[in-house]
This record gives structure tokens, C-alpha cells and sequence, in this order.
């Protein structure tokens, strides 16, 4: 059975032993998952959990055909420590035809400029820190 107020003790934990400050809250999480359900599709992600030395997926540095699961995945969002965003996916379009790129990266960044949330684009992927 899962002990969230043991989670919790466990994440304080880690961030004081890191040396790491918070950069979100509830409510920037709740603005930031409400433009994310407002995009055209939801982007896929590599979450970092501050409890798991590796992030998930493991590899994330190519384009991907599937979406995020951003109501379930993300969860719990007070471990998460960052976010890398890749706001765009592969189309299978007919058998004999290469895939279609599908992006909504510039959708992404207007909706993360509309409520203040600080991010760095490197290369092809967004990354949102929850910590540092």
C-alpha cells in the first residue's frame, strides 16, 4: 500500500541531503497541466523522480510515436525533480510511407510563457525543474 506522508518524508529527505530548493508549487503545477491539456495533443516527456537515480524513460533522445501520459505519469507531482519535453511526436501514416513528425512546440512555448513558467529549450526538448 502506498504512504504518501512517507513519500513526502522521504523526498524532504533527499532534497536536503542535495542541497536542492523548490522552483514549484500546487498551483504552478495545476496552471502547468492545464495548458498542457489545451495543446493539440499531450507531448511526450522523460519525468526524473528525485528518488530514482535514472529518469523514465531511460531513453529519450529521439522523436517517439506515442503521447505523454501527463494526468497519471506525472504523478506524485512533489517528487518530480524535472521534465524534459519533446513537443512533438511520429505520425504512422500508411504502411509504405515514412512517419510524419507532429509537432506543437510553438503552441507549448506560447502556453508556457502565458503563465510565467521558467524553462531552458536545449536542442529538441524543453525541460521544466521542479528542483534545483
Amino acid at each position: 500500500m502506498y504512504d504518501e506522508d512517507k513519500h513526502k518524508r522521504a523526498v524532504k529527505a533527499a532534497l536536503t541531503k542535495r542541497g536542492l530548493g523548490s522552483l514549484m508549487n500546487d498551483t504552478k503545477w495545476r496552471e502547468l497541466l492545464a495548458e498542457i491539456n489545451k495543446l493539440p495533443f499531450p507531448p511526450p516527456y522523460q519525468r526524473k523522480d528525485l528518488l530514482h537515480a535514472e529518469p523514465a524513460p531511460a531513453s529519450f533522445d529521439s522523436d517517439v510515436c506515442y503521447h505523454g501520459d501527463w494526468d497519471e505519469g506525472t504523478r506524485p507531482l512533489f517528487s518530480v525533480e524535472w521534465i524534459r519535453i519533446r513537443p512533438r511526436y511520429l505520425n504512422h501514416v500508411a504502411n509504405l510511407l515514412p512517419k510524419v513528425t507532429i509537432s506543437c512546440e510553438a503552441e507549448l512555448e506560447r502556453a508556457l510563457q502565458s503563465i510565467g513558467q521558467a524553462y531552458e529549450k536545449v536542442d529538441d526538448s524543453i525541460w521544466i525543474y521542479a528542483y534545483r
